[in-house]
């Protein structure tokens, strides 16, 4: 995915590239959305990471918004309406942060639970448990018109409920809490090729994320109360030997992007378990791990510079904001946490 829409005449032409690059190369923005509230929740995160919210923020969306992601681009954002079994595309309002509806919702599979956005902004994947596939769409990178791609849906395992890409694009990992979990490779044209038969990943996988620059991935066991770890060759994956305890009812993780430390949103011990991650991907726990958080945290995710920690506390109807220490102990911000009056589940940031 390029910008945002190219004209005849230059004066467009030059427009687009100013709504996704022009003035906004230093400013960072955080969305949120929630399964009880149609609207994206958006912030601008300041030098010292605290959050401003955004001019004209919440967003409308479809019915039951259940996950949003940014292209690496900064051109589009999208939305999954799992209500609406669709997907919903977004501009940018230039260096603001503004979301402005794009092109009209297009069809997904049932139950649409996770996106990816690979790379090159070039597509769109998602998750749909229901009908246990994956939709991938081709990104127009004029208008951000999504496209379903020859041969989409994918096949997926029985009942996934998340998927997470490689930082190179070239793989997804996919997780049933009945199945375990399986890979799949990306090619060139964006559709997929199984790769891996589902593998145990513990008694009950919940959440997938890649760590480490792809040398390892980490599945929540949300039963076994555990993350486990594999060790990544191409696209197989081993199993690192043992698991790593957590809080109770691990549901989501994050690594920040260097590959040094894991958190673990543990939603039954309202608290985030912090880890750092060892040359063979094994996981010791920060000092004072676990840290607290809001009532039942779903969702977190750590921001492209590495230094703050967002989470989403669904219960609470909160986003926390943490700072990561060099040791990758957290500490709560000034002003954290923010009440949104909804039940968020989804959290998205920008580089």
């Amino acid at each position: 995915m390029l910008r945002v829409k190219l004209h005849a005449i230059l004066l467009p032409l030059v427009l687009p590239f100013c709504v996704a690059g022009c003035g906004s190369a230093n400013h960072h923005f955080v969305y949120t959305v929630g399964t009880n509230s149609e609207g994206i929740f958006g912030f601008e995160e300041a030098s010292g990471g605290t959050l401003s919210k955004i001019s004209g923020s919440p967003f409308s969306t479809g019915s039951v918004p259940t996950a949003i992601a940014v292209t690496p681009s900064r051109a589009f954002a999208y939305v999954l309406s799992s209500g609406g079994n669709g997907i919903l595309a977004y501009t940018f309002d230039k260096s603001k942060g503004g979301l402005v509806a794009a092109a009209g919702a297009v069809a997904t599979g049932s139950g649409p639970v996770s996106i990816a956005i690979d790379p090159s902004s070039q597509h769109v994947y998602v998750l749909n448990q229901g009908s246990s596939n994956i939709s991938v769409f081709s990104i127009d990178a004029f208008n951000g018109t999504l496209t379903p791609i020859s041969g989409s849906p994918f096949a997926t395992i029985s009942g996934p409920v998340s998927m997470a890409m490689s930082d190179k694009g070239d793989v997804l990992y996919v997780v049933s809490p009945t199945q375990g979990i399986a890979s799949f490779s990306i090619k060139s044209d964006g559709s997929l090729s199984a790769t891996q038969a589902a593998i145990p990943a513990g008694a009950s996988p919940g959440f997938v994320t890649v760590a480490g620059n792809d040398k390892f991935v980490y599945v929540a066991d949300s039963a076994g109360n555990a993350v486990v770890g594999f060790s990544v060759s191409g696209t197989a994956l081993t199993p690192i030997s043992g698991t790593f305890a957590t809080g109770a009812t691990p549901v989501a993780l994050a690594a920040d992007p260097q590959g040094k430390f894991l958190f673990v949103a543990n939603q039954g011990s309202n608290n985030i378990s912090a880890f750092s991650i060892g040359s063979g991907g094994a996981l010791t726990a920060i000092s004072d791990s676990p840290f607290s958080a809001g009532t039942a945290p779903t969702f977190l995710i750590v921001n492209h510079s590495g230094d703050r920690l967002y989470v989403a506390d669904r219960d609470s109807g909160d986003l926390a904001d943490f700072s990561i220490s060099g040791s990758g102990s957290l500490a709560a911000a000034s002003g954290s946490p923010i009440t949104l009056g909804m039940s968020p589940v989804w959290i998205a940031v920008t580089d």
